[in-house]
């Protein structure tokens, strides 16, 4: 066997040892539910790691309301203060503003939150909340989904403890033009050239 084709062979086996631990270390799970939809799709397979949660990042939490349940929401901010108004979080160490108009998909309006795609809420006055304080140890989490699943609005700030981990990898479809195959965590949305770019 050659040299070159034994490195390759090595790097191969590396590689599967590698994603082998991480898997191990971690949690390969469904997407249980529509809440972080357009971002995660249900059925779709996310690698959850056992990871410090960051601001932007997915995490998979104990349902505040079914300890029997857990679900996935996206950690807007750990400490400082959060508050929602026109469908957006607004956060105490920089506003961050739905901006991109990206079209439809399943006939739902997509926006482009800062660099997370979400689906558009159809009754923001109603959804509206004043500035609450964030303690360290918790996290305030948002859906997606706006409009259609409970999350820190309702819950207030989870605890840390909630969390069970952050989806790392995902694996889903191409079915839009704002994802890959794979995203990876903090992987921004993929601005699609035919998107109206619309200020909103």
């Amino acid at each position: 066997m050659s040299a070159p084709r034994r490195r390759t062979l090595a790097l191969a086996g590396v590689v599967v040892v590698a994603v082998g631990l991480a898997v191990s270390a971690g949690r390969v799970a469904r997407v249980p539910d529509a809440d972080m939809s357009p971002s995660l799709f249900p059925g779709e397979l996310v690698l959850v790691w056992p990871a410090e949660p960051r601001a932007g990042d997915v995490v998979a939490i104990v349902d505040p309301l079914d300890p029997d349940r857990w679900t996935l929401r996206r950690v807007e901010s750990l400490g400082g203060a959060v508050s929602f108004r026109s469908h957006s979080f607004r956060t105490s160490d920089g506003d961050r503003h739905r901006v991109l108009d990206m079209g439809e998909h399943g006939g739902h309006p997509v926006y482009l939150d800062g660099e997370h795609v979400i689906y558009e809420a159809p009754s923001p006055t109603r959804l509206e909340r004043e500035a609450i304080g964030v303690p360290d140890d918790a996290a305030y989490l948002s859906a997606d989904n706006r409009d259609a699943a409970l999350d820190s609005r309702w819950w207030g700030p989870v605890p840390l403890e909630a969390v069970q981990g952050v989806v790392l990898v995902r694996f889903g479809t191409t079915s839009t033009p704002w994802r890959g195959l794979v995203g990876t965590r903090g992987e921004p949305a993929v601005l699609p050239e035919l998107s109206k770019l619309g200020r909103r």
